[in-house]
């Protein structure tokens, strides 16, 4: 009987074991309470009181006949914010909600495989996300930007699928590269005017360039170096968008604008690394300005720019604008919850390094953190008005990255800058109280 009690007592053994490898192991804990979405560093501004709705009212006041778009620059986001209940949050909303066309660089993926995230940036919601960009107000977005395809083919077309979905019109990314070229275009309640929406993203390096015409890809104006020779046998290196690229981009722009009465292309400019050691990039270098330009010499109405996550300058070039970049308007890139260890962002390349200061004391420069709306006024197919309104984004605390109609005296700060940026331009930004205007000049 002993060598059957010996059995026994083995399967028992064997049996525990088994038990205790089916429990799940602990769940990871990380101690955020040192993060920016935790921990203050700079003064809050002082409370203010003021009738944003009564301001608000007042803007949206129409004529007969006129079509209201509205622009934003980098969105990214994955937490509900349609339902904050602050005045200065929702009457900013209540801007592009009250717009015919609300548009944005959407630039982040909504679809469900997580599993495919390729960098370290988690820029990702789920499918149904789609419902709280339209609930802002937004119901047209560029795609062509640097993290379109950060969740792989799959991930760009569930994103696709979700826009439409939500009665997004969308342009710049798609499953085939005649797709990602091809125009978003739309019409508005009770006009004729036909808008047509075109995206194509510019970044330093090839990276992005679609390597096969027939699979998921971005429309993109790719960058080339030459070598010029100099004085006293000097060479130098110079970098600048391809040509082919640009007379693309054209052809696409001339074939959009036969077919719709007001054209509109996004430039997504990524002309240099976003890391600190080139500081604040606020000026759009000679070269990348000429892609603007020939987009107005092509037939487009007017050209939004985003990517440098910074403010820069207006033009209004040949009577059509120029927004060189829009800044960000929501910017929850480092959200708890998708990476939920705060010192990796704090170590980024992208936060200055001040000397003798703790890594958590470190934060993203103010001005990244600021931006306009642009509100355009259309009447039977002709730009007729350029409204700005000063956005600033929290860069602190528990809504870090959500934005809201600016203060009094950032909101001067903000218009006094977009005007410095525009000045070498020959662009006048005219004050008009809490916003300001841009003369069609």
């Amino acid at each position: 009987m002993r060598p059957v009690r010996l059995l026994g007592a083995a399967s028992a053994l064997v049996a525990a074991a088994s038990l205790i490898a089916a429990e799940p192991a602990p769940p990871l804990t990380f101690d955020q309470g040192k993060s920016v979405y935790n921990r203050r560093v700079r003064p809050q501004e002082p409370a203010e009181s003021l009738d944003w709705a009564g301001r608000v009212t007042k803007l949206l006041e129409e004529k007969a006949g006129d079509t209201i778009v509205t622009a934003v620059g980098d969105m990214i986001f994955n937490e509900q914010i349609s339902n904050l209940p602050e005045p200065d949050r929702q009457q900013l909303f209540r801007v592009m909600q009250e717009a015919d066309l609300a548009y944005g660089n959407l630039e982040f993926s909504m679809n469900d495989h997580p599993e495919m995230q390729r960098p370290f940036y988690n820029f990702r919601a789920g499918p149904e996300f789609a419902f709280e960009v339209a609930a802002i107000g937004i119901n047209l977005v560029s795609l062509s930007n640097n993290h379109a395809l950060d969740f792989g083919p799959e991930g760009l077309a569930d994103c696709l699928k979700a826009l439409d979905r939500a009665s997004i019109t969308h342009a710049g990314a798609g499953l085939t590269l005649a797709d990602a070229r091809a125009p978003g275009t739309t019409r508005v309640q009770s006009r004729k005017t036909r808008f047509a929406l075109l995206s194509y993203m510019r970044y330093w390096t090839q990276k992005y360039r679609c390597s096969d015409p027939s699979a998921p890809c971005l429309a993109t104006i790719n960058p080339a170096t030459i070598l010029v020779a100099r004085e006293k046998g000097k060479v130098e290196a110079v970098e600048g968008p391809l040509e082919s690229d640009i007379e693309a981009m054209e052809d696409d722009i001339v074939l959009a604008k036969r077919h719709n009465d007001f054209v509109v292309v996004s430039l997504h400019n990524h002309d240099l690394s976003h890391h600190r050691v080139y500081g604040v990039q606020d000026t759009t270098p000679p070269n990348d300005e000429i892609m603007y330009r020939r987009a107005i010499d092509a037939g487009a109405d007017v050209v939004l720019g985003s990517g440098p996550h910074v403010l820069r300058g207006i033009e209004i070039y040949k009577g059509k604008p120029i927004f060189y970049s829009l800044s960000d308007f929501i910017y929850q890139y480092r959200t708890p919850s998708t990476i939920p260890v705060d010192l990796i962002h704090q170590r980024d390349g992208e936060i200055e390094r001040p000397d003798n200061m703790s890594v958590w004391d470190r934060r993203d420069p103010l001005v990244i953190f600021e931006g306009v709306v642009a509100r355009l006024t259309i009447n039977a197919g002709k730009l007729k008005r350029i409204e700005l309104l000063p956005v600033s984004i929290d860069d602190e605390g528990p809504l870090y990255g959500v934005p809201r109609l600016a203060s009094t005296k950032r909101g001067r700060e903000i218009l006094e800058r977009v005007k410095k940026l525009s000045a070498p331009y020959g662009t006048r930004i005219v004050s008009k109280d809490w916003y300001a205007e841009v003369p069609l000049e």
